[in-house]
């Protein structure tokens, strides 16, 4: 996918920092069938403030950036922290296990709404899950300040999202995307073939923003064949304007509007390959030493190892994760929780996360012990009572016959 950077969109309207975006259709690739969130503000994450521009070493490059209230700031919204060490992972930031991320939402934030919709959205498009922290270290916190800014990628323990009270859906769907690792898209290596860039016309000192990560001395792979103007990390054409004129044209001269509606099918397409989305490889039936199934109880009731013919709450779809991970999706579309092994298990969850992910253990043949996320393993109960994921060691209740793998 394309290595995004943040969308700066919008008309100049005066020599001060903030820019007013328009939210008109777009007759770029993939806008036809989306319908506008909201309007929405240039993403900077100091819009009234300017720092001192310096070169810091990120992922073994120098880089220019600027220093702002102690944060490094590149191309207006990202923050980046100084790296001393080797070229790594180039313009594709930290990805996050499992198709997994992790929030939390800083108590009294404005407007939550933004927030909880502009992860609707993502996970509406994507593979992507994103799930409320309970003790995780590594997550999103969404917090209020200046500006919109994020992190880029995965960069470990809590990592801010900036949102002050102007921030939209729509910058929010952005920032998120900076999160997963998203660079901006007009930085792209192949970007000339596509755009021409109006140095002229930007503000001075702000050059920098406009440089491709080729020039910036970075790598990294693309995730889509060609630069899509409607990408929703595009800067706009009069990002940066010093002059009220164009700083980034088509090839053929003229302007467009950038797009903060929602992710484009370009977009879409990157990202399941960055994060490819779970695949379901059948349907099985798990039978325990008892010789009887396992029910889900249709997720009203702890799961039971005492069924002694297959019905619908007796079958499940396994999804494959990442990692040799799998997850075990019953008939009533939830999936099965090990609970994390401090009560008996239950199939009522609506996404996957830590708990709801499972190692198939291979004993013999078509038998199998199943291991949670906790490291212990779930046991039938012999069919006596509900099921538990606790079992340090397998014995015969912690053996399962698995039909249909």
């Amino acid at each position: 996918m394309k290595k995004y950077f943040t969308l700066f969109v919008g008309l100049f309207l005066i020599s001060t920092s903030v820019f007013i975006i328009s939210c008109e259709s777009q007759e770029l690739e993939s806008i036809d069938q989306q319908n506008p969130l909201e309007d929405f503000i240039l993403e900077q994450a100091y819009p009234e403030e300017t720092g001192e521009l310096i070169q810091i070493l990120l992922e073994g490059e120098e880089v220019e950036v600027e220093s702002v209230n102690k944060h490094y700031i590149l191309e207006g919204d990202i923050k980046v922290l100084a790296s001393e060490t080797d070229k790594g992972v180039g313009r594709v930031g930290g990805r996050w296990p499992n198709n997994i991320v992790y929030y939390a939402i800083q108590s009294g934030m404005p407007n939550q709404a933004r927030i909880t919709n502009a992860i609707a959205h993502w996970e509406s498009k994507t593979a992507l899950r994103f799930v409320k922290r309970t003790n995780e270290t590594n997550y999103v916190y969404f917090r209020n300040g200046s500006g919109c800014s994020s992190y880029v990628g995965r960069i470990g323990g809590r990592q801010e999202i900036t949102l002050a009270n102007g921030c939209s859906t729509g910058n929010t769907i952005h920032e998120i995307g900076h999160a997963i690792g998203l660079w901006h898209e007009q930085s792209r290596k192949d970007r000339d073939q596509y755009i021409q860039i109006l140095f002229e016309n930007i503000q001075d000192g702000r050059e920098f923003n406009f440089r491709t990560y080729t020039e910036q001395g970075q790598d990294g792979n693309e995730y889509t064949s060609s630069l899509d103007i409607g990408s929703i990390m595009m800067y706009g054409s009069y990002a940066f304007s010093k002059n009220g004129q164009p700083t980034i044209t088509r090839r053929n001269g003229s302007t467009y509007n950038a797009q903060r509606n929602g992710l484009s099918n370009s977009d879409v397409d990157g990202i399941n390959k960055m994060y490819p989305p779970s695949t379901a490889t059948g349907i099985i039936t798990l039978k325990g030493n008892n010789n009887q199934y396992v029910s889900s109880e249709n997720g009203s009731n702890p799961m039971n190892c005492n069924r002694t013919s297959i019905g619908s709450w007796e079958k499940f779809e396994v999804v494959t994760l990442s990692g040799g991970k799998v997850a075990l999706k019953a008939n009533n579309g939830k999936y099965v929780s090990s609970e994390n092994g401090t009560k008996p298990i239950t199939c009522n969850r609506s996404q996957v996360g830590a708990w709801e992910q499972f190692t198939l253990e291979n004993v013999n043949e078509n038998i199998y012990a199943l291991k949670g996320n906790n490291g212990k393993y779930i046991s039938s109960e012999n069919g006596t009572k509900p099921m538990t994921c606790n079992r340090t060691a397998t014995g015969s209740w912690e053996q399962f016959v698995i039909s249909g793998l």
